[in-house]
């Protein structure tokens, strides 16, 4: 929308006047003062505890760590429970959801998932666990129960 060519362009508001779309303070304020930015700060501080994370591979069975993680042999069995540990269950490929209930594309059905078998897509599920001392007790937890423990009867 332009202003007629005979009236001058100051006296309509759309004119060539002014330098901004709306009247609202922030909008477009580029001649304000801005705080500088402080500077980094330095890695490693603000008292954050350093969380590591491991591989793992366990048992389908009984949870418990598997130290060879590279190669599971078809008649390895669990140290803790003793069962197969080269099944389906205990393969990265495996998915309940999917066509045979494997990602890869096998041509018969595994029946057993916990038997052993020797499928030749077989990778170890490998896991990513955070390391760490959790099941230490805050400080935080001594005076938490200390508290439960003026109420129990």
């Amino acid at each position: 929308m332009h202003p007629p060519s005979d009236l001058p362009a100051q006296n309509y508001s759309w004119g060539l006047q002014m330098t901004r779309k709306y009247r609202q303070h922030g909008y477009m304020n580029s001649d304000r003062e801005r705080k500088p930015k402080p500077p980094p700060r330095p890695k490693g501080s603000g008292g954050r505890i350093e969380t590591k994370f491991i591989l793992v591979t366990r048992c389908n069975n009984c949870a418990t760590e598997i130290q060879v993680m590279d190669q599971i042999q078809v008649t390895d069995k669990c140290k803790n429970c003793g069962t197969d540990l080269h099944t389906c269950r205990n393969c990265m490929n495996f998915d309940p959801a999917a066509r045979n209930e494997c990602v890869k594309p096998i041509e018969v059905r595994v029946s057993n998932k916990n038997v052993n078998n020797v499928c030749p897509f077989f990778e170890p599920k490998i896991l990513i666990e955070k390391q760490g001392s959790s099941t230490q007790a805050r400080p935080e937890d001594s005076h938490r129960q200390a508290f439960y423990d003026l109420f129990k009867k």
